[in-house]
């Protein structure tokens, strides 16, 4: 472990990053192909979470209907982060020391430290569809209809998933300004 004196430059680059001295192109390579992967990826999780996810949902055993209710909700936030990331990866690309590609990029744009955020959006609907289906299921004057649905929690899951990040965002808001935090 370095200590905080240790310079960052002598830090050496991940193995599988290109060099900081290589070229423009190289780099922007590079972009296309960590972007690429990172969109089959989030495809892949979108779809076998939705799936998987749906035939727990229609099961009655509760922990398995959670379960399939969180697979659905990461499934929600993997389309949230491909959407966002086929828009990054449209718009253009940012390289390691903030170069646009093309340089008259606007907006978001697609660049390697964004990655691990876009990996990381899918635990988010893992985590917030169960609270909202279970929300939901409280303030329905006959719960038991909605929880006996698997298309309604199906869709609930799903679209808690979807806006997990701005849910989060407003329950953090909320918290705020009732307890003037």
């Amino acid at each position: 472990m370095a200590d905080a004196e240790t310079p960052t430059s002598d830090i050496p680059a991940p193995t599988d990053a290109p060099a900081a001295d290589a070229s423009p192109d190289a780099l922007v390579q590079d972009l296309h192909r960590t972007a690429r992967l990172l969109a089959a990826f989030l495809t892949a999780v979108c779809i076998a979470g939705f799936l998987w996810g749906r035939s727990f949902v229609a099961e009655t055993v509760s922990t398995y209907h959670m379960l399939g209710v969180a697979l659905i909700g990461m499934s929600g936030s993997g389309v949230g982060a491909l959407t966002s990331l086929l828009a990054r990866y449209a718009a253009g690309f940012e390289l390691e020391d903030g170069t646009r590609v093309p340089a008259q990029a606007e907006g978001e744009v697609y660049g390697r430290r964004i990655g691990f955020c876009m990996l990381m959006r899918p635990v988010l609907g893992l985590l917030v569809a169960p609270l909202l289906v279970a929300g939901v299921a409280l303030f329905f004057k006959s719960h038991e209809d909605f929880k006996g649905s698997a298309d309604a929690v199906t869709i609930v899951a799903f679209i808690g998933g979807l806006y997990a990040k701005s849910v989060l965002e407003v329950a953090k808001n909320a918290f705020k300004v009732v307890f003037r935090a």
